[in-house]
């Protein structure tokens, strides 16, 4: 029987890769395309997860957002993806009655939409580089 991993007429090559940010665990699995193309935007996918994780982390004091949270800085000298990121959030927040918030205990805590925010622009990343299959698991996202 054929190796599915290895590939066949009929099930295109897997690339897989496993990155740890966010605190948390993100894999990929990854099917057609030209293999440089998809390992290139499967790299640059996950440096991406890395800076979001800079920009967003709650836990690190220097990211943008706990820097925000502090009132440090302002939405208008934050990386774009924050206004972004916390718009998505309003959005669900209206949508929940309010069951869903960028807020925890009073403070700024964007956590709860970010990954799979993130997880999502991943995977549009690597598709558009001209995979025919891609799956980016965040942590259970």
């Amino acid at each position: 029987m054929a190796d599915p991993v290895a590939g066949s007429a009929q099930t295109p090559a897997a690339v897989r890769r496993v990155e740890e940010t966010m605190g948390t665990v993100f894999s990929f699995d990854v099917r057609g395309g030209e293999p440089a193309a998809v390992r290139a935007a499967l790299e640059e996918a996950a440096a991406e997860l890395r800076r979001v994780d800079e920009v967003f982390s709650t836990y690190r004091e220097d990211s943008e957002v706990s820097r925000l949270a502090r009132g440090e800085t302002t939405l208008a000298r934050c990386a774009p993806e924050v206004a972004e990121v916390l718009e998505l959030g309003a959005q669900a927040e209206r949508a929940s009655d309010g069951w869903f918030s960028t807020s925890f205990r009073g403070r700024l805590d964007p956590t709860g939409i970010v990954k799979g925010w993130a997880v999502e622009r991943a995977a549009r990343h690597i598709a558009a580089a001209g995979a025919s299959g891609v799956s980016v698991n965040g942590g259970g996202d």
